[in-house]
C-alpha cells in the first residue's frame, strides 16, 4: 500500500539518457507494474482516509489508518529482505499484486467497521513490504549496469508522480464523485493489471545463498547491522544532520496527511473527503520542486537549499495555521474587490484559493529539504557499507516518524474537546514555530561553518568519506 517513505536510491529528475531504458522491454514491464500499483495504492490510501474521518469523525483514527501503511515496512523490512535474497523475485512481485488486489477487493464488504478496515489494510502494508525490496532487487538484475542511472531516476519520478496524481487527484475525485466502492474496483483492477505485466518478465532467481540460513541467524545479522549502522552515525555527524533533515521532512508530511481531512473538515467546511485540496497542491508542489532543483540549483550548497527549506516550511505551517481568521478578518475589505472581478476570477481571493497557493508552497519548500538530504546521505555513505547502513537508517528514521503521526492528531482532538475548532490551527502553529526554530538553528550552525558558501565542502572535523561512485550529485557543496 502507499507509503510515506522517501525513495531509496536515484536522482531526484529524469536524466537525458532515461529514454534508453524504456528500450528494454523487461524494464517496461517492471516500470509498469510499479506504476499501476503506486497509483493504485495512492488512490486507496486517499479513499481510506476519507471515509475513516467521514465515519469516525477523529483525526486520531486517521492517525492509526496512517500507521498500518507504515508499520509493516519497518517490522517486515528484515524478513522481506532475508526473503527476496532466497526467492525469485519475479514470483515475489507476482504473489504481491494477487494478493493486494484480493485484499483491496475486502473493503467493499466491510462496510463501515473501521476496525476491519484497518486489519484488511494491515494485510495489504505487510505484503507490500515484501513487494518493494523484490521491486528494488529486480531493477539490477534486468537492466544493464550503465542503465542503473537512469532506470532508478525513472523510478523515484514515479513514486513522487504517482503520489501527487493519485493521492492527491484522482484517489479524492473518484471518491468523491463515485464513492468508496468504485476506487476499491479500479484499484483491484490496477493490481490484476499489475500482476499480469509481471508474467511475462524472466525470473528473477537469487544470486547467492548467503550464510545465514534460519530466522533466528538473520534477525541477529539484522541486528548488528542496526549496532553498526548507529555507530557509523555516532562517528560522522554530517550523517546523521542528513537523517535528521530527512526525519524532520518526512514527520511533517505524514502529519499533514494525518490531519489533512480534519482541516478540510474544520477549516475549509468542506467533506472530509475534500482534503485534496491540501494534499494534491502539495504533491504538485514536491514534483515543482524537485524539477526545479534539477534545472536551475546543480551548483548551489545543499545545506543552505535545505535550511532556506526548513524556514520557509515553518512559516507556511504557522500560515495554514492563522488563515482563517486572518482571511475572516480581511473579508469585509476583500467582498467589494471580489463583488468586482469577473466571475471567473472571484474565486481566486476565496479562503480555499489561498489554502491552495500555501499548499503547493509547502510542497515545494519539502522538496527543497528532502532532495538535498537525500543526496547528501548517498555521497556521504561509503560505498562498502552504503546498502546495509543506508537500510537500516532509513528503518530508523521511519520508526522515528511514528510519534508525530499519532501525537498531533490526538493533540487536536483533545483541544477539539476543549475549545471546538482550536485543535487543528493549534497543532499546525506548533508544528510551524518547532520547524521555524529548527530552520533558524540549523542556519546559523551552516553558516557559521561556511556550509552556505557555493565552495564548501564538508566540516573540517569531518573525516573523508569515499564518494558514491556512479551515483549523480544533484547539488555540490554540503
Amino acid at each position: 500500500m502507499a507509503h510515506f517513505e522517501l525513495p531509496a536510491t536515484g536522482p531526484a529528475a529524469l536524466p537525458p539518457s532515461a529514454g534508453n531504458v524504456f528500450r528494454n522491454r523487461s524494464f517496461v514491464a517492471l516500470w509498469s507494474a510499479q506504476l499501476l500499483s503506486q497509483l493504485g495504492s495512492n488512490m486507496v490510501l486517499a479513499a481510506l482516509m476519507g471515509t475513516v474521518v467521514a465515519i469516525t469523525g477523529s483525526n486520531t483514527a486517521n492517525a492509526v489508518l496512517i500507521l498500518t501503511f507504515l508499520v509493516p515496512a519497518v517490522a517486515f523490512s528484515a524478513i522481506a529482505g532475508v526473503l527476496v535474497e532466497r526467492s525469485d523475485a519475479r514470483l515475489i512481485m507476482l504473489a504481491a499484486n494477487v494478493l493486494r488486489a484480493v485484499g483491496v477487493i475486502g473493503f467493499i464488504f466491510v462496510g463501515t467497521n473501521v476496525l476491519l478496515i484497518l486489519v484488511i489494510n494491515l494485510f495489504i502494508a505487510t505484503v507490500t513490504a515484501f513487494f518493494a525490496p523484490a521491486e528494488l532487487t529486480a531493477i539490477p538484475r534486468l537492466v544493464e549496469r550503465r542503465s542503473f542511472m537512469a532506470a532508478n531516476s525513472v523510478f523515484v519520478v514515479t513514486v513522487n508522480a504517482t503520489f501527487a496524481v493519485g493521492f492527491g487527484f484522482l484517489g479524492p475525485l473518484l471518491l468523491t464523485t463515485t464513492g468508496p466502492t468504485a476506487v476499491y474496483i479500479v484499484v483491484a483492477a490496477m493490481f490484476g493489471l499489475a500482476a499480469l505485466v509481471i508474467i511475462p518478465l524472466p525470473p528473477v532467481p537469487p544470486e547467492a545463498r548467503r550464510a545465514t540460513t534460519d530466522a533466528k541467524q538473520a534477525f541477529r545479522a539484522v541486528y548488528d547491522q542496526m549496532r553498526e549502522g548507529l555507530a557509523f552515525v555516532e562517528e560522522h555527524r554530517q550523517i546523521a544532520w542528513s537523517l535528521g533533515y530527512l526525519g524532520i521532512a518526512a514527520s511533517l508530511i505524514g502529519v499533514m496527511g494525518a490531519i489533512g481531512p480534519g482541516f478540510a473538515t474544520d477549516i475549509l467546511r468542506l467533506s472530509p473527503k475534500d482534503f485534496f485540496f491540501i494534499m494534491g497542491p502539495a504533491g504538485l508542489g514536491a514534483v515543482i520542486g524537485i524539477l526545479f532543483l534539477n534545472a536551475y540549483a546543480k551548483r548551489a550548497p545543499r545545506r543552505l537549499i535545505i535550511d532556506i527549506g526548513l524556514v520557509a516550511m515553518g512559516i507556511t505551517l504557522m500560515g495554514l495555521a492563522v488563515v482563517k481568521p486572518i482571511t475572516s478578518f480581511l473579508a469585509p475589505a476583500v467582498h467589494p474587490l471580489e463583488q468586482s472581478l469577473p466571475n471567473a476570477l472571484a474565486p481566486i481571493l476565496s479562503l480555499l484559493a489561498v489554502v491552495v497557493v500555501i499548499a503547493v508552497t509547502a510542497g515545494i519548500e519539502y522538496a527543497f529539504v528532502a532532495i538535498p538530504s537525500q543526496t547528501a546521505l548517498q555521497e556521504e555513505l561509503p560505498t562498502e557499507v552504503r546498502g546495509r547502513i543506508f537500510g537500516i537508517l532509513n528503518t530508523l528514521l521511519s520508526v522515528a516518524s511514528f510519534l508525530p503521526v499519532i501525537a498531533a492528531p490526538a493533540a487536536a482532538d483533545l483541544l477539539n474537546i476543549a475549545i471546538p475548532g482550536v485543535g487543528i490551527p493549534v497543532v499546525m502553529g506548533v508544528l510551524g514555530l518547532v520547524t521555524l526554530g529548527a530552520g533558524i538553528f540549523s542556519w546559523r550552525r551552516n553558516a557559521a561553518a561556511g556550509l552556505h558558501r557555493a565552495e564548501g565542502g564538508t566540516p573540517r572535523s569531518t573525516p573523508d568519506v569515499p564518494e558514491a561512485a556512479g551515483d549523480p550529485a544533484l547539488m555540490d557543496g554540503d
